[in-house]
């Protein structure tokens, strides 16, 4: 299952991220539940515009929007204007439809549209190019008041979701019995087998069905809502509750190393020398069972030459091109779940960055320039440190390949007064 990230926000991995409703009928309301919102500690907060008493003049939707970004930060927002048809509060034509998303979306201030899939097939496709144009995230949606489809009708909503083109996929049914909740609950767990490869959030509608709200991390719904001043929607817990009750269950969970399977991408341990990527590399395999590959092993073992050997006799632009030749061939793999053990300047080169990102996840670890010095300093297999082992040497060094180092990760790790395992969980813990 692929995931999304948005300001920093992964959606699709781990605990399940919780989204706050704002539903205010005017500015102040809106900017009051918001405010909440981020005082309960919102991992994402939703604006439903369609609760607004001004919803269909754009230049009140703009000056809330600015209002919203100012107030909520760096904290991902999500645009939605609920029809009536599936549980909001007022009807709309679809040109004004799309014209409403369309504003959202070109506004630069929100980082996902949601969108009902069930309207006409050209006014999703308008809305998804629209905000995919823009740079933005699109939530396809699918709400069913009534009841919980039979599971082959689900599998149909998946399909038709996964077809849309938008980023992440929800559905929300309401329960008549509780064997509706486990069905649903069943669909989401195995909603691969549907062809779906994005991340999904699903939920069973109303006190009967609270427990998907929660469980999502267990069964595979990536997002949940938790009402902060007004629940948005039959059977939102409060946020606060929610909060403890997902960190509760978070402890529990089952780790993908523990039921025998890992997200099936690559892990690319990138950083200056001394950060300690060999060392995280085997002990992430010991943790995990995957595989390891180190790069400058494997440049060894191919040319029959040591590292330095290679510097000394062609260069170091010719090391590189080894680099870049092995991540080819490293990128062409079965998806299979590994992880690669990177040389200190495999990132020096974009190409190179290019084919890690294709095919996995960058892991940047960081280490002060006293902390290296410490670590290589007798090191004399080090060839870019040749005649220069100072604090200073390495500083100058480290803050030359900075800006490529930061701009080439996905996380970045301090190892800095941290034990090999604390290192290792707070990878396994972010992805």
């Amino acid at each position: 299952m692929n995931t999304v990230t948005v300001r920093g926000v992964s959606i699709g991995r781990g605990m399940p991220k919780i989204c706050i409703p704002v539903v205010g009928k005017n500015d102040d309301d809106i900017m009051l539940q918001a405010g909440e919102a981020v005082a309960r500690g919102a991992d994402l907060i939703e604006w439903r515009v369609d609760s607004y008493d001004c919803a269909f003049q754009p230049e009140c939707i703009r000056a809330v929007l600015e209002k919203l970004r100012r107030g909520i930060g760096d904290i991902p927002l999500i645009f939605t204007f609920r029809t009536a048809y599936e549980g909001g509060k007022r009807p709309i034509e679809s040109p004004s439809y799309i014209r409403i998303n369309e504003l959202a979306a070109m506004s630069g201030l929100v980082d996902a549209v949601d969108v009902e899939v069930n309207r006409e097939p050209v006014c999703v496709e308008a809305i998804i190019s629209n905000a995919h144009e823009a740079g933005i995230k699109v939530i396809g949606s699918c709400h069913d008041f009534h009841k919980t489809p039979s599971e082959a009708e689900m599998a149909k909503l998946f399909k038709k979701l996964q077809a849309s083109e938008a980023d992440i996929l929800k559905l929300a049914v309401m329960p008549q019995t509780m064997d509706d909740v486990l069905r649903l609950i069943e669909v989401t767990h195995h909603v691969e087998k549907y062809g779906v490869d994005k991340p999904v959030i699903t939920m069973s509608m109303g006190d009967m069905g609270s427990i998907s709200r929660i469980c999502g991390e267990f069964f595979g719904s990536s997002v949940t809502f938790g009402a902060a001043h007004q629940a948005s929607a039959p059977g939102q817990i409060s946020a606060e509750k929610l909060k403890t009750v997902l960190s509760i269950l978070h402890e529990k969970a089952p780790r993908p190393w523990e039921i025998g399977g890992m997200p099936e991408e690559l892990f690319f341990l990138v950083g200056f020398m001394g950060t300690g990527k060999s060392t995280v590399a085997e002990r992430l395999h010991e943790i995990t069972g995957m595989e390891v590959i180190e790069m400058d092993e494997e440049i060894v073992h191919r040319t029959g030459r040591s590292i330095s050997q290679i510097f000394d006799e062609d260069g170091e632009e010719y090391f590189r091109s080894l680099e870049t030749t092995l991540l080819s061939s490293i990128s062409q793999r079965k998806k299979v779940a590994a992880i690669i053990s990177c040389g200190g300047g495999a990132v020096l080169r974009p190409e190179n960055v290019e084919l890690m990102k294709s095919c996995g996840r960058t892991i940047l670890l960081t280490a002060k320039p006293e902390t290296i010095y410490a670590r290589v300093s007798n090191d004399n297999g080090r060839p870019n440190l040749k005649n220069r082992k100072s604090v200073e040497d390495i500083r100058e060094l480290m803050n030359e390949r900075r800006l490529k180092y930061e701009a080439a990760a996905d996380i970045i790790i301090e190892t800095d007064n941290k034990t090999i395992d604390d290192i290792c969980h707070e990878i396994i813990a972010r992805f």
